[in-house]
């Protein structure tokens, strides 16, 4: 399964993070580091309760967002960034003893996404159960381990918890007398003062590195006192739903339903229609599941791609002592009322739950309906799962949160050709249409999307229902246009009534047009091998920086200084497997950790062995010292290797840009890009917030925007001018939703994109005074006019130094 674009910018995040502990030696000093670079501003870090010098944050994924694929290939970004092993243990904390299954299920299937993102961490992978846990030995340790279970088996209450503590004879082979005393200091002791031989002081051991699954689940003071014991490494939480009250979690990156959306995870908008009669509404609910039946049909014919859509019905729960529209009252209205043929139907309750053998998308399975009350929680997955009908008394949030989240899912992640298989359905019985669709939009908020984003996320059906209600966006309008916390609805239908194109910078190849992009620069070779490998002590210092120490408490009469990453580095080390080290091994070894997809392995194998050798021979390093500092030697020499890249995809560059020898470079009509007016992938929490009204903005919302400084006058100035026909609002790092031009190192996205009245194009970079003659923006500025200069007169760019307004009204002007 390839990795969404958003999930490769939280995993970079968590990579950046990483590395900033290591720079810091304080994980509160690199998250600020990481906030900053993000947000602009220094978010406050709290630490994990009684683990203060733990790496402890949070990735927050909405439902459908893919949050256990991320966390499988945290393990890797871990592994290497910080961990510094090869043989890393993980804790793989769930919720519930159903996603616990699913989860082992999941990581031992060899074929399965989430195991071969972990394999990226290591060949060698063991996945392990509780049961599995208390009888493992120091061989089975070889690789990467991972440990899966519940938060609650590890309580002393229950039965499988006491084993994880108690003194266990198959655990022996852990704690040899060899075993170095440093290691042991940690460990729950018996009375003579040898460590207690439990499953708890194996995982302490080996410094787990603990995952948190549906992290808003586990926040007690007994779910941290439990962590503790196990000693982590690093705390990764993941959730779509972090907790801001008791332990609010450190949200390190956040991913927005837009980017959901644009890349085709999730179903969008929910289209909602509401009915006084219960029965009427499940009527409507089976139509709509019969048209897009009919629709899938065609997509199956158009893509290959065969998908079920499937109703979920949410009945009323059973009473004792009043009538209720209950499990078996909506399976008859299928039945008798609606002619649904039994095997198309199934009941899933905590009682009886007729599904949970079934392959659902397997095209021999029959069930379209699927009768619930609240027994479809986490866990339970089925992206054929298109329509919401609830008969619920009140369509609360809370009745209809966990549900609702199971129809988000879109098949296959990914968009369809029909537009309504892109949609998600809900059928109420309510009588009030606005309160169900406030209700339906808060539970899209516990669910996980941004308050601000819930805003037109619920649609209606019916227009008219929509105009009667006097629903707008989860309140009323008059209030919407009063209140400055409001995003404004600004776009005019005109401004997308034809497409956004712009010129891309092209290279022509004949035939055809091609964008220019770094694929220009791989057909250049690095030549790795000739050249020189020599890492200097300023490179690659013999004595590498202390990381910050911490203190901590140890009795009443003082204290004692430690440092938690050279310790548990140097635990990490002396726990590693004995293996026969010689040089050829540390350079493979190299060659296999560090990417370089541009460099082939005969070079790059020459390259590393020499690298190695001169520090041998010319700084008379052991080899026993660089295999305990390989993955410090392993930072110096990707660094080492991207120096050589960048230098030569600098002189390829400059060449292509100002040499018709190489390239004929051109700026044509006849390959542009367009901004696609369904998406626009914002960040999260970045939506234009502030009174002014934009009128030209291409879309709806104005994205990666505040509501003051220079970039926001820049934005005001580009739509008052009376040149401008409609304007952009471009977002970084979105390569299939933004206009970019290529630069030595990576894709430039210019900050606004126009079209202007006499149908040019105007691309607006804005820079401060600070940056505006730095290398990167020098780089900019010339990539930029040379796109200028090879579109006939058709583009203009400009970057003001600072806020010169003048040199953007003179472009504006010519």
């Amino acid at each position: 399964m390839q990795l969404k674009d958003y999930q490769t910018r939280t995993l970079k995040t968590l990579q950046e993070f990483f590395r900033a502990c290591l720079r810091f030696g304080k994980p509160h000093l690199a998250y600020a580091d990481v906030s900053i670079e993000r947000f602009g501003l220094s978010v406050p870090y709290l630490p994990a309760p009684e683990l203060p010098n733990v790496p402890y944050v949070c990735l927050r994924l909405p439902t459908g967002g893919g949050k256990t694929l991320v966390a499988a290939h945290s393990i890797a970004v871990a592994k290497t960034e910080f961990l510094h092993t090869d043989e890393p243990l993980v804790l793989w904390l769930v919720p519930s003893n159903a996603i616990r299954e699913q989860t082992l299920k999941a990581l031992r299937n060899r074929k399965h996404p989430y195991r071969k993102a972990v394999e990226a961490a290591g060949a060698n992978v063991t996945v392990l159960d509780i049961a599995e846990a208390l009888s493992v030995q120091p061989s089975q340790l070889n690789g990467v381990t991972i440990i899966v279970s519940t938060m609650q088996a590890f309580r002393v209450e229950e039965t499988e918890g006491r084993k994880v503590y108690e003194q266990n004879g198959s655990l022996m082979g852990h704690f040899p007398a060899s075993l170095q005393p440093s290691l042991l200091a940690g460990l729950e002791k018996l009375e003579d003062g040898s460590p207690l031989r439990s499953l708890a002081n194996v995982i302490a051991l080996h410094r787990p590195l603990v995952i948190v699954d549906e992290a808003h689940n586990a926040r007690t003071d007994l779910s941290f006192a439990t962590l503790k014991r196990f000693a982590p490494s690093a705390i990764l939480e993941f959730t779509a739903t972090p907790d801001t009250e008791d332990y609010p979690s450190n949200v390190l990156h956040t991913v927005s339903a837009a980017e959901l959306k644009a890349e085709g995870m999730i179903k969008l908008p929910v289209v909602l229609e509401t009915q006084q009669d219960w029965r009427v509404a499940i009527s409507q609910a089976i139509a709509k599941r019969n048209e897009l039946e009919s629709i899938a049909r065609a997509e199956r014919k158009d893509s290959g791609e065969y998908l079920r859509p499937i109703v979920l019905l949410q009945a009323q729960p059973t009473y004792k002592n009043k009538t209720s529209v209950n499990v078996e009252a909506v399976k008859t209205c299928l039945l008798k009322d609606n002619q649904i043929p039994e095997d198309q139907i199934a009941v899933a309750t905590g009682d009886n739950n007729e599904i949970s053998e079934i392959d659902l998308f397997a095209p021999e399975c029959p069930i379209r309906y699927i009768v619930t009350v609240q027994a479809l929680r986490e866990g339970w997955d089925c992206s054929f799962a298109y329509i919401l009908c609830t008969v619920a008394e009140q369509v609360s949030a809370t009745a209809v949160e966990q549900i609702l989240g199971r129809v988000l899912r879109q098949p296959n992640a990914k968009a369809k050709k029909h537009s309504e298989l892109n949609r998600a359905y809900a059928f109420a019985a309510s009588l009030h249409f606005a309160n169900t669709a406030n209700n339906l939009a808060d539970a899209l908020i516990q669910n996980g999307f941004e308050k601000q984003e819930v805003q037109g996320l619920i649609q209606a059906a019916k227009q008219q229902q929509l105009l009667d209600s006097g629903y707008w966006f989860g309140q009323d309008e008059a209030a919407a246009a009063t209140d400055a916390s409001t995003p404004a609805r600004i776009a005019s239908p005109s401004l997308q009534s034809t497409p956004f194109s712009i010129p891309k910078l092209a290279v022509n190849m004949g035939d055809f047009l091609e964008q220019f992009d770094d694929s220009f620069f791989d057909e250049k070779s690095l030549d790795l091998a000739k050249q020189d490998p020599y890492l200097s002590e300023e490179e690659f210092p013999k004595d590498a920086p202390t990381n910050i120490s911490v203190e901590l408490d140890i009795d009443e009469q003082g204290k004692i200084s430690s440092n938690f990453l050279t310790d548990l580095h140097q635990q990490n080390f002396l726990l590693s497997s004995d293996q026969k080290i010689s040089k050829e091994v540390l350079a493979r070894w190299l060659d296999q950790n560090i990417p370089h997809r541009d460099v082939p392995h005969e070079e790059s194998h020459i390259f590393f062995l020499g690298m190695v050798e001169r520090l041998l021979e010319k700084r008379r390093w052991t080899l026993g010292e660089l295999w305990r500092e390989k993955y410090r030697l392993k930072e110096s020499a990707r660094k080492k290797i991207n120096n050589i890249r960048n230098s030569v995809r600098s002189a390829v560059f400059q060449k292509t840009l100002f040499s018709t020898a190489e390239y004929e470079l051109v700026s044509s009509p006849d390959l542009v890009f367009t901004f696609d007016p369904e998406e626009y992938p914002h960040p999260p929490n970045s939506l234009f917030a502030g009174r002014h009204k934009f009128k030209k903005h291409y879309y709806k919302v104005v994205g990666d925007m505040k509501a003051e400084g220079e970039e926001f006058q820049c934005a005001q100035l580009l739509d008052i001018h009376p040149n401008v026909k409609r304007w952009v609002r471009n977002l970084e790092g979105r390569p299939q939703h933004s206009f970019w031009l290529q630069t030595s190192t990576d894709r430039f996205y210019p900050d606004f994109v126009c079209e202007l009245m006499d149908n040019r194009f105007l691309v607006v970079e804005y820079k401060g005074l600070d940056r505006w003659s730095d290398d990167d923006s020098k780089e900019k500025r010339a990539i930029g006019q040379v796109w200028e200069e090879k579109s006939d007169g058709q583009c203009l760019f400009i970057m003001p130094k600072g806020p010169d307004w003048n040199a953007v009204l003179a472009k504006l002007g010519e």
